[in-house]
């Protein structure tokens, strides 16, 4: 495991189930200045993880957060309820790598240290910031640059025009 991955990896989550696969958090830097970073959580394949394709969630609304949402209120591996997290049943890391991805800067721990970059978010922009993310991220885990990669979501799914 590479040390970038091991940095992100979470290890003891507070009320989190055991489970027999690994998930990782953190932000991810979008460009060369490193002004502007997005929040994601990946959660491993329960199976075969090497092997299985990645994809990436998004919640829509604009700016509803993909983690408090998709990850632990409807297709994560741990399911929020209460104070405490239970596994899902129905997890899609059952059948894929799930990455879920806090999107436009400003949602969840996304982030950006210009004031501008709150006020200007738009389809283009959003659009670019998700591919640097992309971008960096599989700087930081090369070993699923193989896999099959899928984007999907639900609501706008990116669009914030």
């Amino acid at each position: 495991m590479r040390a970038a991955q091991k940095r992100d990896q979470v290890v003891n989550l507070s009320e989190q189930p055991p489970a027999r696969f690994n998930n990782y958090a953190g932000c991810v830097n979008l460009g060369k200045n490193n002004s502007k970073a997005h929040f994601y959580w990946f959660f491993e394949a329960q199976v075969g993880a090497a092997q299985k394709p990645l994809v990436v969630w998004l919640n829509g609304g604009p700016g509803c957060s993909s983690v408090a949402e998709g990850a632990a209120q409807e297709i994560g591996p741990f399911l929020l309820e209460g104070p405490q997290f239970v596994l899902n049943p129905f997890s899609w890391n059952k059948a894929a790598n799930m990455q879920f991805l806090e999107t436009p800067v400003g949602v969840g721990f996304s982030y950006s240290n210009n004031s501008k970059d709150y006020e200007q978010v738009r389809d283009q922009i959003a659009a670019k910031d998700n591919l640097g993310f992309l971008v960096n991220w599989y700087r930081r885990f090369p070993n699923y640059k193989p896999n099959e990669l899928y984007i999907s979501g639900e609501s706008y799914v990116g669009k914030y025009n």
